[in-house]
């Protein structure tokens, strides 16, 4: 075990390296995950309420009861119509927007040529949402009207209209809500290629310096042996981060993941995918010529594999063509099992057939790493 000796020597030398990866993907991760939380699920339909400031100029018994709808929907408040204070206000965030009701607005209402002036901050695009709101009372109020109803039975009517309610069923057992952990485990491949990638890259690539090489050569341990001392060299490693990365879930949102029926499903994707990201690694330091050229190589890979994959983007939002594209990236595979396990409290027998696939899709991902490895490596023997 000389050659695994030589390379546990050398790794913990690179220690601190390979814990200040982890510490700064695992703190990305984190930040997602928090900044994530309400993007998915019931959160969605939460109805949002703005601070609005009403200037009433009409003064009419119209702009009245549109100042009470607008209340109803909003945190809103009847202010004098004063310009510079308003700006003020608006730039200190008191306000998320200002609706102006202009004077002569109930005489022109059901003319329809009426409209309400709605002023927020710049950047964003909550005026959008009340305007629709607004227009859309206008509208339901000259449309009772026309069908025969007084101004004020028209205003009854529309102010009686109960929202609907809606209820999400819960079909899969999780609300409909990804758990926390998922996110975690959702941004995992992009830690493991990058950390293995760029420490495991490096050591492979000092190996093949010409005097190592040669030295490696005219030993007694046959060179089978050496790649395969090496490779276990790599795997004790990147168990130790696998480890690491499983740690840190539990430290984090332990009880939620040890009380989920499918813990055994995500454990056995995540190693999966670390041992996918050992054998880039492997592949990396083999073809990179220098170790300088080997933090070149991962960084971009593991980012378009994190991008096209569904770690960064959801495969949710990727349009069919990409999808498609993705399949030839083994991370996307490893997305897809973590949705489907995400998706499902207790994991249907149609669906446990697709988890398989997609874990064994990324195993053959893996074999095939290896075997362009030992392919390279045999020809660089060759070339020598």
């Amino acid at each position: 075990m000389t050659v695994f000796k030589c390379y546990m020597k050398i790794i913990k030398k690179n220690t601190g390296m390979i814990i200040m990866y982890f510490v700064i993907f695992a703190a990305i991760s984190v930040v997602m995950l928090y900044a994530g939380k309400g993007n998915n699920g019931q959160d969605q339909f939460m109805e949002s309420k703005l601070r609005a400031a009403i200037v009433d100029k009409d003064k009419s018994g119209i702009s009245e009861n549109i100042a009470r709808y607008i209340s109803k929907l909003h945190n809103a408040k009847k202010v004098k119509d004063n310009l510079s204070v308003l700006q003020e206000e608006m730039y200190y965030q008191k306000y998320d927007i200002v609706i102006q009701i202009p004077e002569g607005f109930g005489e022109q209402f059901l003319s329809g040529k009426a409209a309400v002036a709605v002023t927020q901050q710049p950047g964003q695009f909550s005026y959008m949402y009340v305007e629709s709101q607004i227009n859309d009372f206008i509208n339901r109020i000259i449309k009772y009207n026309l069908a025969g109803y007084t101004m004020e039975e028209s205003f009854k009517k529309v102010s009686d209209i109960k929202e609907s309610k809606v209820t999400l069923l819960d079909v899969n057992g999780n609300g409909g809500n990804m758990p926390d952990f998922a996110y975690l485990f959702q941004y995992f491949p992009y830690i493991s290629i990058a950390i293995l990638g760029n420490s495991l890259g490096i050591i492979v690539c000092s190996f093949r310096k010409k005097e190592v090489k040669n030295r490696m050569a005219a030993s007694a341990v046959p060179l089978r042996r050496q790649s395969g001392e090496a490779f276990l060299a790599f795997i004790v490693t990147g168990v130790a981060v696998w480890t690491g990365f499983i740690i840190m879930v539990l430290v984090i949102k332990g009880e939620e993941l040890l009380n989920n029926a499918n813990i055994f499903y995500y454990i056995l994707n995540s190693f999966t995918v670390m041992m996918l990201s050992l054998s880039m690694a492997f592949l990396t330091g083999m073809i990179a010529k220098k170790a300088d050229t080997v933090n070149m190589i991962v960084t971009p890979v593991s980012l378009f594999m994190s991008f096209l994959g569904g770690v960064f983007v959801p495969l949710s939002m990727l349009n069919n063509t990409v999808r498609k594209a993705a399949r030839f990236v083994p991370v996307y595979w490893y997305e897809e099992v973590n949705n489907k396990l995400s998706g499902y409290a207790q994991i249907p027998q149609n669906v446990v057939k697709e988890i398989w696939r997609g874990i064994g899709i990324q195993i053959l991902f893996t074999i095939m790493f290896i075997a362009v490895t030992l392919a390279v490596s045999r020809y660089q023997r060759q070339e020598r």
